[in-house]
């Protein structure tokens, strides 16, 4: 071997030594890059005419992101019946499209071709009863309606097949009403055994095998959560004591841990989009599996999250914090940091540092520079489509109320994507703040039962008025405050 081959050869090998590691993957399922970058669909109707409904299909997608960014950017041309959908994602997102699955990984563009009438189709012989149902004609009727080139994750056919029972029917809900938490992992179990046993009979490849697998063990876990729903859900049970009694016995640790397998590899995430923020992750914990390879990403997102939730609080974040997370998460954090950063000059609203203190201090320090005014506090948040409602129609009547003394006041939490929050910011005159979302709780807000839109009216003394929950419509809201201008 010639000398400058060697020292290539070393030059590369010190250099992947000292580079960042992904989390090895034995899974027949692709690994994604660890980067940030946007994943691009571009779709298509087959069949548009000029005068056809050119918008993008209902979707959802993206509720976990780092950024908290839940809506993409979309454009449409209505002349040639196309929409791009762009999402801005740090790891895979799982794209829920009018009732079936598009995996996007960092840097995806896919380019997809939409049949409405073929899906109509593919949708109505799907429907119950399905005695008739064969998996042969669901993938003919798919493949008409559904067309998919490009993207990282080979996207799957549906199949026929028996799955998990989520649904409690009222016989059902009768029969294990009484049954323990140790009874009812067990009927979780032999019916999840049961799934299994079918997808074995099937002729899959190693990788849709897997995936396959991993969506029936996230179904066995949402099942376990069920629990409680089955004992509630037909009042067979009602008793206080007994349903306190029933609570406690729940646990997600599980003499069957080991028999399953998304946490092996962090391509588990794919299969558990859905539920491994709620399920996936309190099972991981339960039964002392944060040292597996999904255990520890999921270490490293959470380290990811806190820095994330400071940023978009406006609270300080040394660069020995960011330096020390992995750069794809680094790079969406800096990105909000100079987001935060900004207050365009013709701004309605101000954005404003959140009062020094412990969080059950933040809402009076803040009612309290207000003395002398009716405060009006409104807790929402840029995913919520109530909540925007509510401050669009209030725009109608603010004006009048703040010259007669209503001032406006703004409160979301972290959840809420930093870049649409200071754009609301921009079109709504008021003082802003965002709370970490674990802090919420903390403020004490009076009758707040975790649910927005919520909203506290405070008279010039600085005494609460009144709380409401839920928009009430513009002309209630507007009776009440007037009761407190009074």
């Amino acid at each position: 071997m010639k000398k400058q081959t060697i020292l290539s050869s070393i030059i590369l090998l010190a250099l992947w030594a000292c580079s960042p590691k992904s989390p090895r993957s034995s899974s027949p399922l692709p690994m994604w890059e660890r980067k940030s970058a946007p994943a691009v669909i571009l779709g298509r109707y087959v069949g548009w005419k000029p005068g056809d409904d050119c918008n993008s299909p209902g979707f959802w997608g993206n509720g976990e992101s780092l950024k908290g960014n839940s809506i993409p950017e979309i454009t449409v041309d209505s002349t040639a019946g196309q929409f791009t959908i762009v999402w801005d994602i740090c790891y895979p997102l799982k794209f829920d499209f009018y009732g079936w699955s598009l995996m996007l990984l960092p840097g995806d563009t896919i380019k997809l071709e939409f049949d409405r009438a073929a899906f109509a189709e593919y949708e109505a012989y799907t429907r119950p009863p399905a005695d008739s149902v064969t998996t042969q004609k669901m993938q003919e009727l798919w493949q008409k309606a559904i067309h998919i080139e490009g993207g990282t994750f080979e996207q799957l056919k549906p199949l026929h097949m028996k799955g998990m029972r989520l649904g409690v029917s009222r016989d059902y809900a009768k029969t294990h009403a009484q049954d323990t938490f140790d009874q009812w992992r067990e009927v979780c179990w032999e019916e999840f055994q049961d799934v299994v046993s079918q997808l074995d009979s099937l002729d899959l490849s190693m990788g849709e095998r897997e995936y396959r697998r991993m969506l029936i063990e996230q179904d066995y876990l949402t099942k376990l959560r069920n629990f409680m729903f089955v004992k509630t859900s037909w009042k067979f049970i009602t008793d206080k004591d007994s349903l306190e009694m029933f609570e406690k016995q729940f646990t997600f640790k599980d003499p069957h841990a080991d028999e399953l397998t998304y946490y092996r590899t962090v391509t588990g995430f794919y299969a558990c989009l859905s539920n491994l923020f709620g399920e996936g992750k309190a099972y991981i914990e339960a039964n002392e599996l944060g040292d597996s390879p999904l255990g520890q990403w999921f270490r490293e997102l959470d380290e990811a999250k806190a820095v994330m939730t400071r940023v978009k609080a406006r609270l300080p974040v040394t660069e020995a914090e960011l330096g020390a997370l992995s750069p794809e998460f680094q790079k969406q954090i800096r990105e909000v940091q100079a987001l935060m950063k900004q207050e365009p000059a013709d701004s309605k609203g101000t954005c404003h540092d959140l009062p020094e203190g412990k969080p059950q201090e933040w809402l009076p320090k803040i009612v309290a520079d207000h003395k002398g005014h009716v405060v009006f506090i409104d807790f929402w948040a840029t995913w919520c489509g109530p909540c925007r409602v509510g401050m669009k129609e209030m725009e109608r009547v603010k004006d009048e109320l703040t010259e007669r003394g209503v001032d406006f006041i703004y409160i979301t939490d972290t959840s809420s994507s930093a870049e649409d929050w200071l754009t609301y910011v921009e079109r709504h005159a008021g003082d802003h703040y965002i709370v970490p979302n674990e802090k919420i709780k903390e403020m004490q807000i009076p009758d707040y039962d975790n649910a927005i839109p919520h909203y506290l009216i405070y008279d010039r003394e600085g005494k609460l008025a009144k709380a409401i929950s839920g928009w009430p419509g513009l002309e209630d809201m507007e009776a009440k405050i007037e009761a407190v201008l009074k």
